[in-house]
């Protein structure tokens, strides 16, 4: 299956001349892997010049149709998520600065602004404190946020914002046109629960920090040739990254290289097959298919975990993680020291790392080759790959306060849709293609990653965390993960806590 959307010679010419006098670019991307169309680069882009030609991006109009709408110059207020982990967060920028991620940012906030006579604004909070603000000024009847971005599971997750009352349910808002490939459909659908169809918070683009959420695994091609073998590129595009093939590259990158044991030392010679931390284990449970809760036919959030299949991927992770002692793995999460995944492999200390898309802006100056490769599937029966995305990625969502929805919907919509047609393209066909990753074959795999994004809404609302968290925590030490004893003993509590949110809702 062809998962790349390939820009035209024409089309890279256009980006180099749009680095150099700031003329933006654009190209349609879509959510459905088997629907891509090659597009020309120019294709429904807003014009960089945003002076001269604001109103009227090229191509845009024809495809979609912008309802009428004056809001008399009146701010639109989205509270944001910010990070210390070195995401992009940004919705709103003051200015043009001459990248041209920013400055699609900017010319899209402008569009949006003269189309509709608003004025867009952001009140950024850090990612672990935003949902807590939400809900103490929802709670407080305040009327300060038309539009809210919160972690998908903080210490508030998003199911307790839901069972408090405080957020909307978006089905019930049509302004905002779902349906549609400017709304994140992978994450959508596995989203909506319950005979009344709601869905509380929806995936896009206006914040670009979800895309960078994506787990994958870094390789360092420069070490895997070295070794003799070749990159997983062509495993993964015949269907055959699995476990067992991503441990036989551990296996190989696993090098004492003059050390006495594989024990870490910041300044020590030994390398290590692969590294990561919790998030990273988390993600190949996920790249399984498997997680806590799934949502049958008729909406109907289930607890998925007490089944064989489950049992079979805990323990094959076992065996591939509890390898510690012969460095074939190693979780390293001390953020700002030595001892940290990204460090790690960007000083070529391991073979592979799992981390986030947003990693990439870390080994802009590696000297050896990185690429990227998806999370691998458990088996070659598995019919698909999934992409975990990291559970504090921001979700949007209206709060209960907002006295307009209509309007929040229009704008929104709106929003997401010159997103998606002229800062998605860009974030992938600029800033991680042509800017991060090296290699053709790299850049193919952007693609299958995007287009197999999975989150698990067990984590959203708080149903399975009491078993999933200690599972994950325990294989990712090295340990059992103790799968079936865990689940044995929370289920009850976890399905509790399922049917009293479904109570509230239907």
């Amino acid at each position: 299956m062809k998962m790349k959307l390939k820009l035209s010679v024409t089309a890279i010419l256009i980006v180099c001349v749009v680095t150099m006098m700031q003329l933006l670019f654009s190209c349609n991307s879509s959510a459905d892997s088997n629907n891509k169309n090659n597009q020309s680069a120019n294709d429904g882009n807003i014009n960089q010049n945003a002076e001269d030609n604001a109103d009227t991006p090229a191509g845009a109009e024809s495809e979609y149709d912008y309802p009428a709408l004056d809001c008399k110059g009146e701010e639109f207020t989205i509270l944001n998520t910010s990070t210390n982990w070195g995401f992009y967060t940004d919705i709103v920028l003051e200015s043009m600065t001459g990248e041209i991620l920013d400055d699609a940012l900017f010319n899209r906030n402008r569009y949006i602004e003269e189309k509709f006579n608003v004025k867009i604004k952001e009140v950024p909070f850090l990612v672990d404190q935003s949902a807590q603000k939400l809900s103490a000024t929802v709670k407080a009847g305040d009327d300060l946020f038309d539009a809210a971005y919160i972690p998908g599971y903080s210490a508030v997750p998003i199911g307790s914002l839901v069972a408090d009352n405080l957020l909307y349910n978006l089905n019930q808002i049509p302004e905002l046109r779902l349906d549609e490939k400017w709304w994140n459909q992978s994450v959508l659908k596995n989203s909506i629960i319950g005979r009344s169809k709601s869905l509380f918070f929806a995936f896009c683009d206006i914040n670009i920090m979800p895309l960078q959420c994506a787990f994958c695994i870094y390789i360092n091609e420069d070490m895997i040739k070295n070794l003799g073998l070749e990159t997983p590129y062509k495993l993964v595009k015949d269907g055959k990254w699995t476990y067992d093939e991503f441990y036989k590259y551990m296996k190989a990158g696993a090098q004492l290289n003059g050390a006495e044991t594989f024990k870490w030392e910041a300044s020590g010679p030994a390398i290590y097959g692969y590294t990561s931390f919790a998030g990273g284990t988390l993600a190949l449970m996920t790249a399984s298919g498997e997680c806590g809760v799934k949502v049958d036919g008729d909406g109907m959030p289930w607890l998925a975990v007490d089944n064989e299949r489950f049992y079979n991927v805990c323990d094959k992770l076992y065996q591939i993680l509890s390898t510690k002692d012969r460095g074939e793995h190693l979780t390293a999460n001390d953020y700002g020291s030595p001892f940290h995944f990204e460090l790690i492999f960007r000083n070529c200390r391991a073979l592979m790392m799992g981390g986030e898309l947003k990693a990439a802006d870390s080994f802009r100056d590696m000297e050896d080759t990185f690429g990227i490769v998806p999370v691998p599937k458990f088996d070659e029966v598995q019919d698909r790959y999934y992409t975990a995305v990291t559970v504090q990625s921001p979700m949007l969502t209206i709060p209960v306060t907002n006295s307009d929805t209509p309007r929040a919907g229009i704008i929104l919509d709106a929003m997401a849709y010159v997103s998606n047609k002229d800062i998605t393209p860009i974030f992938f066909d600029v800033t991680m293609s042509q800017k991060r990753l090296r290699t053709e074959e790299a850049i193919d795999m952007l693609y299958i990653i995007k287009d197999s994004l999975m989150f698990d809404i067990g984590f959203a609302y708080g149903w399975s965390t009491n078993i999933i968290t200690p599972i994950r925590d325990s294989l990712d030490s090295g340990k059992n993960g103790n799968a079936a004893s865990t689940i044995e003993k929370q289920k009850e509590k976890s399905q509790a806590s399922i049917d009293k949110t479904m109570e509230f809702i239907d």
